[in-house]
């Protein structure tokens, strides 16, 4: 029997917790980028798409408790808080119990400074998206709580500003000075495609992607979790900052290939502008290939792009480059592409293949990785999902 849904479950827990219905319930996806990743922060060209995968905020409001704080229930994490939406919530630490209110005061902050005035409501949370292993499930969930209490309010907008929103809070709140990808893409997504995003322009073009006669999405998951705000994604990003003053630019996604390669920058400066410049024309071959359906050239670029987050950007870690070695060592035989996803440092990697030879790679990841680490990774496929929206 296939677990509960989040939506199902959320409700479940808000109605046996508070003895009444929500008003509504939000569902937002996470997301597997499949190529583009480390260029967001620098302007750059992403190509995520929505993933099965989703978290679900279910919120309602109680005439009888006006004066009582709201509570916040994380169902997955059997985690109750209280508080009062009306004072500004300090940031928990990560690691702690409540850090995931992190990601939903945020956001509720983020209303309020757009003139909003919030009553008191009950929110119950549930998701699906693995926590820390690359597929957004933060941003997952700030879309969600955004859409959730927006449409609650009567105040709903646009994809785009729901993912900007949820960006700042992201920032202010959670401390991880990310990109847009994330969360436009789970604002945004259409079912089917991937979205191409310029992170300079807010320009998103949607990308169909093949059909599962022909192509399946396999998403692996290491079981190496990892922190973006340690220090090392913000580092980057001042590295990346520091190569675009040297070369000029605004943002290092300004600058060409032939810039950058001529400009002799300094050594690990150099390496993470390459990364970034080769990565953004790898985006483009990319969604080219999709289009013309040249899986071929479309899995050539996924391995180059693992290759040079490993090698310029220095983002992966023995297991994911264990996993897409794997593959390489299957292609022609089913497998397109492979590479790492996401931030890097564990998390999962993403793998385009021919749907009747999954059993087989998934076979093949266990076996390399049990002899290697001692335990198995996780594997699931995928298919381009839908976007945030309300049921």
């Amino acid at each position: 029997m296939s677990p509960p849904s989040p939506a199902s479950s959320a409700k479940k827990t808000y109605d046996r917790r508070f003895g009444r219905s929500p008003e509504l319930i939000a569902i937002a996806p996470g997301r597997v980028n499949l190529i583009g990743d480390h260029v967001d922060y620098a302007g750059g060209l992403v190509m995520p798409m929505a993933i099965d995968c989703c978290t679900a905020v279910a919120v309602g409001r109680d005439p009888e408790a006006t004066d009582e704080p709201s509570v916040i229930v994380a169902a997955d994490l059997d985690v109750e808080c209280k508080i009062d939406l009306g004072e500004i919530q300090s940031p928990r630490q990560p690691g702690t119990p409540d850090a995931f209110l992190n990601y939903v005061t945020g956001p509720l902050e983020q209303i309020r400074k757009a003139g909003v005035s919030l009553p008191r409501m009950d929110l119950v949370i549930a998701s699906s998206v693995p926590m820390g292993g690359g597929l957004s499930s933060s941003a997952a969930l700030e879309i969600a709580v955004l859409l959730a209490v927006r449409t609650l309010l009567e105040r709903k907008t646009s994809p785009l500003e729901l993912a900007l929103e949820a960006q700042r809070a992201e920032h202010e709140q959670a401390g991880t000075p990310c990109g847009i990808m994330d969360m436009y893409v789970s604002a945004a997504a259409r079912p089917g495609h991937a979205c191409m995003i310029d992170c300079m322009t807010n320009e998103l073009r949607q990308v169909r992607m093949p059909p599962e006669d022909e192509a399946v999405v396999m998403v692996t998951d290491t079981r190496t979790r990892h922190e973006l705000n340690d220090g090392a994604y913000a580092t980057r990003r001042e590295q990346c900052e520091e190569a675009a003053r040297m070369l000029g630019v605004d943002l290092l996604g300004q600058a060409s290939i032939a810039q950058v390669h001529e400009a002799g920058l300094p050594g690990t400066i150099d390496s993470r502008a390459r990364h970034v410049v080769e990565e953004i024309a790898r985006v483009l071959d990319f969604a080219g290939a999709l289009e013309r359906g040249d899986l071929e050239t479309a899995g050539d670029t996924m391995f180059s792009s693992h290759d040079s987050l490993r090698d310029l950007y220095e983002v992966s870690c023995p297991e994911l480059d264990l996993l897409v070695e794997t593959a390489r060592d299957h292609r022609g035989r089913g497998v397109y592409g492979s590479r790492m996803t996401g931030g890097g440092f564990g998390g999962c990697t993403v793998t385009l293949c021919r749907k009747e030879f999954v059993d087989e790679l998934e076979t093949a990841f266990r076996t390399a990785f049990q002899d290697a680490f001692g335990h198995e990774p996780e594997s699931f496929i995928t298919s381009a999902g839908a976007g945030a929206h309300v049921m």
